[in-house]
Protein backbone atom coordinates (compact mmCIF):
# COMPACT_ATOMS: atom_id res chain seq x y z
CA UNK A 1 0.00 0.00 0.00
CA UNK A 2 1.19 3.49 -0.81
CA UNK A 3 0.53 6.27 1.68
CA UNK A 4 1.11 10.01 1.31
CA UNK A 5 1.49 12.08 4.48
CA UNK A 6 1.51 15.87 4.83
CA UNK A 7 4.57 17.78 5.95
CA UNK A 8 3.91 20.30 8.68
CA UNK A 9 1.43 20.45 11.53
CA UNK A 10 -0.46 17.22 10.74
CA UNK A 11 2.58 15.01 10.20
CA UNK A 12 3.30 13.79 13.74
CA UNK A 13 -0.32 12.93 14.54
CA UNK A 14 -0.75 11.26 11.13
CA UNK A 15 2.14 8.88 11.81
CA UNK A 16 0.92 8.22 15.34
CA UNK A 17 -2.67 7.33 14.41
CA UNK A 18 -1.57 5.02 11.57
CA UNK A 19 0.82 3.20 13.89
CA UNK A 20 -1.88 2.85 16.53
CA UNK A 21 -4.12 1.40 13.84
CA UNK A 22 -1.52 -1.30 13.24
CA UNK A 23 0.40 0.00 10.23
CA UNK A 24 4.11 -0.61 10.74
CA UNK A 25 5.15 2.42 8.73
CA UNK A 26 8.41 4.32 8.87
CA UNK A 27 8.37 7.92 7.62
CA UNK A 28 11.26 9.08 5.43
CA UNK A 29 14.33 10.27 7.30
CA UNK A 30 16.16 13.57 6.95
CA UNK A 31 15.82 14.87 3.39
CA UNK A 32 14.32 11.71 1.90
CA UNK A 33 10.76 11.97 0.63
CA UNK A 34 9.96 8.26 0.19
CA UNK A 35 10.52 5.27 2.45
CA UNK A 36 9.68 1.61 1.83
CA UNK A 37 9.28 -0.60 4.91
CA UNK A 38 7.13 -3.63 5.77
CA UNK A 39 5.33 -3.56 2.43
CA UNK A 40 4.35 0.09 2.79
CA UNK A 41 5.60 2.99 0.71
CA UNK A 42 5.33 6.27 2.59
CA UNK A 43 5.60 9.53 0.67
CA UNK A 44 6.00 12.99 2.21
CA UNK A 45 4.37 15.86 0.36
CA UNK A 46 3.28 19.44 0.90
CA UNK A 47 -0.10 19.41 2.59
CA UNK A 48 -1.73 21.12 -0.41
CA UNK A 49 -0.48 18.37 -2.72
CA UNK A 50 -1.72 15.36 -0.72
CA UNK A 51 -5.23 15.26 -2.31
CA UNK A 52 -3.67 15.50 -5.77
CA UNK A 53 -1.36 12.53 -5.05
CA UNK A 54 -4.32 10.46 -3.85
CA UNK A 55 -6.52 11.44 -6.80
CA UNK A 56 -3.83 10.38 -9.25
CA UNK A 57 -2.87 6.99 -7.86
CA UNK A 58 -1.53 6.94 -4.29
CA UNK A 59 -3.75 4.59 -2.26
CA UNK A 60 -4.41 6.69 0.85
CA UNK A 61 -3.41 10.00 2.36
CA UNK A 62 -4.12 12.34 5.23
CA UNK A 63 -4.88 16.02 4.72
CA UNK A 64 -6.82 18.84 6.33
CA UNK A 65 -10.41 19.40 5.24
CA UNK A 66 -9.38 22.93 4.26
CA UNK A 67 -6.94 21.54 1.69
CA UNK A 68 -9.45 18.99 0.37
CA UNK A 69 -12.03 21.74 -0.06
CA UNK A 70 -9.55 24.07 -1.76
CA UNK A 71 -8.08 21.53 -4.19
CA UNK A 72 -11.45 20.00 -5.15
CA UNK A 73 -9.71 16.70 -5.91
CA UNK A 74 -11.82 13.66 -6.79
CA UNK A 75 -11.05 11.44 -3.79
CA UNK A 76 -13.08 9.25 -1.44
CA UNK A 77 -13.22 10.54 2.16
CA UNK A 78 -14.36 7.72 4.47
CA UNK A 79 -13.32 9.19 7.78
CA UNK A 80 -12.71 12.37 9.77
CA UNK A 81 -9.71 11.94 12.07
CA UNK A 82 -9.49 13.16 15.70
CA UNK A 83 -6.78 15.80 15.27
CA UNK A 84 -5.86 18.88 13.28
CA UNK A 85 -8.87 20.81 14.55
CA UNK A 86 -8.87 24.52 13.79
CA UNK A 87 -10.86 26.90 11.58
CA UNK A 88 -10.51 28.85 8.38
CA UNK A 89 -11.53 32.46 8.90
CA UNK A 90 -11.74 35.93 7.41
CA UNK A 91 -9.62 38.43 9.35
CA UNK A 92 -8.71 42.10 8.97
CA UNK A 93 -6.95 44.91 10.82
CA UNK A 94 -8.74 45.65 14.10
CA UNK A 95 -8.97 49.36 13.33
CA UNK A 96 -10.81 48.85 10.02
CA UNK A 97 -13.25 45.99 10.58
CA UNK A 98 -16.31 45.78 8.34
CA UNK A 99 -18.80 43.02 7.60
CA UNK A 100 -18.07 40.74 4.60
CA UNK A 101 -21.09 42.25 2.81
CA UNK A 102 -19.38 45.65 2.96
CA UNK A 103 -16.13 44.48 1.35
CA UNK A 104 -16.93 45.29 -2.27
CA UNK A 105 -13.65 46.05 -4.09
CA UNK A 106 -11.47 44.93 -1.18
CA UNK A 107 -8.26 42.96 -1.69
CA UNK A 108 -8.09 39.66 0.19
CA UNK A 109 -4.81 37.75 0.59
CA UNK A 110 -4.91 33.97 1.02
CA UNK A 111 -3.57 30.63 -0.13
CA UNK A 112 -7.19 29.41 -0.19
CA UNK A 113 -8.16 31.14 -3.42
CA UNK A 114 -11.11 28.91 -4.35
CA UNK A 115 -12.62 28.93 -0.86
CA UNK A 116 -12.25 32.70 -0.54
CA UNK A 117 -13.85 33.36 -3.92
CA UNK A 118 -16.80 31.09 -3.16
CA UNK A 119 -17.26 32.73 0.25
CA UNK A 120 -17.66 36.18 -1.30
CA UNK A 121 -19.60 34.95 -4.33
CA UNK A 122 -22.26 33.55 -1.99
CA UNK A 123 -22.67 37.09 -0.67
CA UNK A 124 -22.60 38.68 -4.13
CA UNK A 125 -19.56 40.71 -3.09
CA UNK A 126 -16.82 41.33 -5.67
CA UNK A 127 -13.32 41.24 -4.15
CA UNK A 128 -9.83 40.85 -5.56
CA UNK A 129 -8.26 37.64 -4.25
CA UNK A 130 -4.47 37.76 -4.01
CA UNK A 131 -2.76 34.38 -3.81
CA UNK A 132 0.10 34.09 -1.31
CA UNK A 133 1.88 30.95 -0.12
CA UNK A 134 3.06 32.05 3.31
CA UNK A 135 3.10 34.83 5.94
CA UNK A 136 -0.45 35.76 4.97
CA UNK A 137 -0.89 37.87 8.14
CA UNK A 138 1.71 40.37 6.95
CA UNK A 139 -0.23 41.35 3.81
CA UNK A 140 -2.53 43.97 5.43
CA UNK A 141 0.36 45.37 7.47
CA UNK A 142 2.42 46.11 4.35
CA UNK A 143 -0.58 47.40 2.42
CA UNK A 144 -1.00 44.79 -0.29
CA UNK A 145 -4.34 43.54 1.06
CA UNK A 146 -7.26 44.78 3.14
CA UNK A 147 -8.05 41.42 4.70
CA UNK A 148 -6.93 37.78 4.78
CA UNK A 149 -8.45 34.32 4.74
CA UNK A 150 -6.31 31.90 6.71
CA UNK A 151 -6.15 29.11 9.29
CA UNK A 152 -6.77 30.15 12.89
CA UNK A 153 -5.87 27.95 15.84
CA UNK A 154 -5.37 30.09 18.96
CA UNK A 155 -5.63 33.50 17.31
CA UNK A 156 -2.24 34.52 18.72
CA UNK A 157 -0.70 35.09 15.27
CA UNK A 158 -3.60 37.31 14.26
CA UNK A 159 -3.30 39.40 17.42
CA UNK A 160 0.45 39.70 17.02
CA UNK A 161 -0.14 41.24 13.61
CA UNK A 162 -2.94 43.58 14.65
CA UNK A 163 -5.69 41.47 13.06
CA UNK A 164 -9.04 40.28 14.36
CA UNK A 165 -11.19 37.37 13.27
CA UNK A 166 -14.27 38.69 11.48
CA UNK A 167 -16.08 35.52 10.44
CA UNK A 168 -15.42 31.78 10.48
CA UNK A 169 -15.67 30.30 6.99
CA UNK A 170 -15.33 26.61 7.92
CA UNK A 171 -14.24 24.25 10.66
CA UNK A 172 -11.15 22.25 9.78
CA UNK A 173 -10.00 18.76 10.79
CA UNK A 174 -7.77 16.02 9.42
CA UNK A 175 -9.36 13.61 6.93
CA UNK A 176 -8.46 10.18 5.60
CA UNK A 177 -8.40 10.26 1.80
CA UNK A 178 -8.65 7.18 -0.42
CA UNK A 179 -7.99 6.84 -4.13
CA UNK A 180 -11.26 5.82 -5.84
CA UNK A 181 -9.67 2.95 -7.79
CA UNK A 182 -7.80 1.68 -4.72
CA UNK A 183 -11.07 1.73 -2.76
CA UNK A 184 -12.37 -0.92 -5.15
CA UNK A 185 -9.19 -2.90 -5.91
CA UNK A 186 -7.91 -2.95 -2.30
CA UNK A 187 -11.30 -2.79 -0.62
CA UNK A 188 -10.64 -5.31 2.17
CA UNK A 189 -7.30 -3.83 3.18
CA UNK A 190 -8.56 -0.26 3.14
CA UNK A 191 -11.83 -1.12 4.88
CA UNK A 192 -9.92 -2.84 7.69
CA UNK A 193 -7.75 0.25 8.06
CA UNK A 194 -10.82 2.51 8.25
CA UNK A 195 -12.37 0.32 10.95
CA UNK A 196 -9.14 0.34 12.98
CA UNK A 197 -8.78 4.11 12.64
CA UNK A 198 -12.36 4.52 13.85
CA UNK A 199 -11.52 2.45 16.91
CA UNK A 200 -8.41 4.51 17.59
CA UNK A 201 -10.44 7.67 17.11
CA UNK A 202 -12.92 6.61 19.77
CA UNK A 203 -10.06 6.43 22.23
CA UNK A 204 -8.58 9.65 20.80
CA UNK A 205 -4.83 10.04 20.17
Amino acid sequence: MRIVLPKGRLFKDSVEILRRAGLAIEPPEKRELISRVNGYEVILARSFDVPVYVEHGIDIGIAGSDVVEERESDVFVPLELPFGNCRLSLAMPKESVVRPEEMEGYRVATKYVNIARKFFERRNVDVEVIKLSGSIEVAPKVGIADAIVDIVETGNTLRANGLVEVEKIMDVSALLLVNRVSQKVKFEEINQLVLKLKEVGRNDI
